[in-house]
């Protein structure tokens, strides 16, 4: 039977919508042509999906620095009507709102010193990574490298508070993976085109994420013997990173369960304490009767073969009156409780 010509028409038509529409709903809402790697090579398309889900993926921006005095290393990118991800370097001057370590997150068991929630984390850069431009007019010269941060806005949300959004999620081991090794691919390619540190790629491996908040009693804070204030402190809270974190954080919390009361944190990298305290202070002699050097909540001392640093932030005044952590016995006795279980010798006068 042959066909009409109209009837042709009609079918070749028809034929023409489908594919057409079949193909718009393939670039609409797949990733058949995605490339393997983006932003200029530097992350995993793969990495992306795992940390935004399904969804038509594209790059919104892409921008490596070719030397030091250029702008911030930046790579955005977007699942349409979900969520965006956003890998920044970010100079000195914003490392101290990313240093404190939640112990809720994790962090990488070795390499470069960072910590990672489901949609939000950090990670030092390769030494030598630091921008000539800091963006503001404070020169911090002591800085060794600055920091590679990585953060996912999900559509409809208001400012991610990042610090108190880990301890109320359920962790995503995979997606904090995803989202550590994106940071380490980018941190590289950016090492690499600035021509600073090494543009090797860190196996970033990370711990688990601390156990669940638990009552705290005092003497017994942070889970070692004798840490306290000496004082009945009823309705307190305290959560403790996974034990093989190398930046081992606990924070305590009052009835204000939003934000911790106190953050205290030890670690014997020495990447650590210029992210926090300036190397004046750091240099600083202490009262009489420390071993060490520091300056009031930031103490540096030698510990067996290792360097420790201590940092206790927070509102201290919140759990204790005494107007510095020197003057504190909670202070002082969590600095010796840490030295007592590392095997070395007391740090602050009894």
């Amino acid at each position: 039977m042959r066909l009409s010509r109209r009837t042709w028409f009609v079918v070749v038509g028809v034929l023409v919508l489908a594919l057409g529409g079949g193909g718009f709903a393939t670039w609409q809402y797949t990733n058949l042509f995605l490339p393997d790697r983006l932003c200029d090579g530097a992350v995993s398309a793969k990495d992306v999906q795992q940390v935004l889900g399904d969804g038509r993926i594209e790059v919104v921006q892409s921008r490596l620095p070719k030397d030091l005095a250029g702008p911030a290393g930046r790579c955005v990118v977007r699942v349409r009507g979900g969520a965006d991800l956003t890998l920044q370097s970010h100079g000195v001057e914003r490392a101290d709102k990313r240093s404190p370590v939640d112990p809720a997150m994790s962090q990488p068991d070795r390499g470069p010193l960072g910590a990672f929630a489901n949609d939000t984390g950090w990670l030092v850069l390769p030494a030598g990574c630091r921008s000539t431009t800091t963006g503001s007019t404070e020169v911090l010269p002591d800085r060794d490298a600055d920091i590679l941060a990585a953060d996912v806005r999900h559509r409809g949300e208001h400012g991610l508070m990042w610090q108190d959004n880990p301890s109320k999620e359920k962790p995503d081991q995979e997606a904090r993976a995803a989202l550590a090794r994106l940071a380490a691919d980018f941190g590289a390619a950016l090492a690499k085109s600035s021509g600073c540190g090494s543009a090797d790629v860190p196996d970033v491996h990370l711990t688990a994420p601390g156990p669940a908040v638990t009552p705290a009693t005092d003497g017994q804070l942070c889970g070692l013997p004798g840490v306290g204030t000496g004082r009945n402190l009823p309705e307190l809270a305290q959560r403790v990173s996974d034990p093989a974190a190398l930046l081992q954080s606990c924070w305590v919390y009052n009835q204000i369960m939003s934000e911790p009361a106190l953050r205290l944190t030890v670690t014997a990298d020495s990447r650590y304490p210029t992210l926090v305290a300036d190397r004046k202070n750091l240099d600083t002699a202490l009262p009489t009767g420390w071993r060490g050097t520091g300056t009031d909540g930031a103490v540096h001392a030698q510990c067996g073969k290792d360097h420790l640093f201590f940092h206790l932030s927070g509102r201290p005044d919140l759990v204790t009156p005494e107007p510095t952590a020197f003057s504190t016995q909670l202070f002082t006795s969590w600095v010796n409780a840490v030295a007592a279980q590392r095997g070395c010798e007391p740090i602050a006068p009894d």
